[in-house]
C-alpha cells in the first residue's frame, strides 16, 4: 500500500489546526503590585462606565457600585464562570470524531505469496440519533444563562456593600460635626454654670450633671471618629481599590440625604430578581438535561466502512455498529427527573423567601421613615425654642446660660435627628436589596 504525497501533506495541515498550549503563570508578587497601583482613573474602568453610561458626574453611590463591579474580585469571579459556561457552549455543539483505525499485519507464508502483508484500515463514523446534540446544546446554554445571572447578583451584591460603607462614613462624619457642635456647648454651659456656682446662684449638682453629659458626648465623638478613621478602608475593600485610590477622589453623598417613596416593585422583585433568573435557567438547564437523557434511549449509530487488503485482494467493507438498549436508560432518566424536580422546589423556596424579605424590609422602611418624620419635627420644635429663648436673653427676661441649654436641646435632637435619618436608609438598603433595585 503507497502513501499519496497528498496523503504526506494533509498531515502537517491537521497538525497545525491544533490549538497551542499558552503559559500564563501567576505571581503573587506581581498581582499584589497590580492591586496597590489600581486607581479609579483606570482607562479600562473608564470604558466600563462608559458603556454604562456612567462615565460623566460624581462619585455617587451608583458609580462606585459600577467600579465595585468592575474591581471587586466576587464580580470578576462570577464572570470568569460566566465565560466558562459559555465555553461549554462549543463543546456542546461539537460533533463526535470520526475514529481511523490502521492495523497491518505481517504473515509467514510456507508457498510463495502476492505479498506477506495484510492491510485493513477503517473508519468509524458516529451518527448521533433523536436531536442530542441540539439537546445538549440546548442545556449549555441555559447554564450559561444561570451563569451569566450569577454575575449580576454578585454585582449587586457588591452594591449592598458600597452602600452600606459609604452609608456608614456619611453617618460618621456627620456625626463627628453635630457632635463638636454639641462638646462646644457643653464646655460653654460648664463656664457659666462655674462662674454661677461660684456666685453661688447653682448647686455642685449642676455642675456635675453638666460634666457628665459634656463626657457623654467626648465618647461618642470618639466612637464616630473611629469609624471615619475604618470607614474608607471599608469603602475602598467594598469596591475593591486600595485607600490611597479611594482617598483621590470626592464622595458625593447626596443620596443619603432623602428618603424616597417605596415604588411598587414586588412584582419585579418576584419575577425579575437576578438570583432568581439564575434558579429559573438552572430549571430550563434540569429540563434540557432530561430531554437529553430521555433521547438517550435511542442508540447511536457507528457507520464503519473499511478496506481490507489480504494476499492480493482488494476488499471493501461497510459495518454497522449499533448498540442493544436494553435498560432504555430508566436510571440517567429518574435522575435527571429527580434533578429537575430539585430545581423547580429551589426556585419555589427562593421565590418564598424574596417574598418574605419584601415584607419585612417594607414595614421597617415605613416604620423608619416615620420615626424619622417624628425626630424631624421635634428638632425643629427643639430649634424654635432655641431661637425664642435667644430672643429672650436678647431682652434680658432670661440667663444666657439658659440659651445655651436650649442650644444643646436642640443640637442633641438634631444628633437623634440623623440617627433616626441613618436607621431609615439602612432600611431602604434593606428593602433595595430584597427588590435587587434602586429606589427613586
Amino acid at each position: 500500500m503507497k502513501f499519496t504525497p497528498l496523503t504526506i501533506l494533509a498531515l502537517p495541515v491537521l497538525l497545525s489546526c491544533c490549538v497551542t498550549y499558552k503559559s500564563r503563570p501567576i505571581s503573587a508578587e506581581k498581582t499584589s503590585a497590580d492591586f496597590a497601583e489600581r486607581s479609579l482613573n483606570d482607562a479600562g474602568l473608564r470604558s466600563f462606565l462608559a458603556e454604562q453610561k456612567a462615565s460623566g458626574g460624581t462619585w455617587n453611590v451608583d458609580r462606585l457600585s459600577l467600579a465595585a463591579a468592575y474591581f471587586h474580585p466576587d464580580v470578576t469571579l462570577a464572570r470568569a464562570e460566566a465565560e466558562e459556561a459559555a465555553a461549554a457552549i462549543k463543546t456542546a455543539n461539537m460533533r463526535p470524531n470520526p475514529v481511523f483505525t490502521f492495523s497491518p499485519q505481517y504473515a509467514s507464508f510456507r508457498a510463495p505469496a502476492p505479498t506477506p502483508w495484510f492491510f485493513g484500515p477503517s473508519i468509524s463514523i458516529p451518527i448521533e440519533t433523536a436531536g442530542k446534540r441540539s439537546k445538549r446544546a440546548e442545556q449549555a446554554l441555559a447554564t450559561a444563562e444561570a451563569a451569566r445571572w450569577r454575575v449580576s447578583a454578585r454585582a449587586w451584591a457588591a452594591r449592598s456593600r458600597v452602600r452600606t460603607a459609604m452609608l456608614e462614613l456619611h453617618s460618621a462624619r456627620e456625626n463627628i460635626r453635630l457632635l463638636e457642635t454639641e462638646q462646644t456647648l457643653h464646655d460653654e454651659a460648664i463656664k457659666k454654670l462655674t462662674a454661677q456656682m461660684d456666685a453661688g446662684d447653682v448647686s455642685p449638682f449642676e455642675l456635675t450633671q453638666a460634666r457628665l453629659m459634656l463626657n457623654r458626648t467626648r465618647l461618642a465623638l470618639q466612637d464616630a471618629q473611629r469609624i471615619a478613621a475604618t470607614g474608607e478602608a471599608r469603602l475602598a475593600s467594598a469596591i475593591g481599590v486600595p485607600l490611597p485610590a479611594l482617598q483621590k477622589i470626592t464622595l458625593d453623598f447626596a443620596a443619603f440625604r432623602r428618603l424616597p417613596d417605596p415604588d411598587n416593585s414586588r412584582r419585579r422583585a418576584l419575577t425579575q430578581r437576578a438570583d432568581l433568573m439564575a434558579l429559573l435557567a438552572e430549571y430550563a438547564a434540569s429540563e434540557s438535561a432530561l430531554k437529553l437523557e430521555l433521547a438517550k434511549q435511542y442508540p447511536d449509530v457507528n457507520i464503519g466502512p473499511g478496506y481490507d487488503y489480504n494476499s492480493g485482494q482488494n476488499r471493501w467493507q461497510l459495518g454497522l455498529n449499533l448498540p442493544i438498549p436494553l435498560h432504555q436508560n430508566r436510571g440517567p432518566i429518574a435522575q435527571a427527573e429527580a434533578k429537575r424536580s430539585t430545581a423547580e422546589k429551589k426556585f419555589l423556596a427562593q421565590q418564598a423567601t424574596i417574598q418574605g424579605e419584601l415584607d419585612i424590609a417594607l414595614a421597617g422602611y415605613n416604620a423608619s421613615r416615620a420615626k424619622a418624620t417624628t425626630a424631624a419635627t421635634l428638632a425643629q420644635e427643639a430649634a424654635d425654642a432655641s431661637s425664642t429663648t435667644k430672643r429672650m436673653v436678647e431682652a434680658g427676661q432670661v440667663s444666657a446660660l439658659e440659651l445655651t441649654r436650649r442650644q444643646i436641646e436642640t443640637s442633641t435632637a438634631n444628633v437623634a435627628l440623623l440617627a433616626a435619618r441613618i436607621e431609615a436608609q439602612t432600611a431602604a438598603g434593606a428593602l433595595e436589596d430584597a427588590m435587587q433595585a434602586t429606589l427613586r
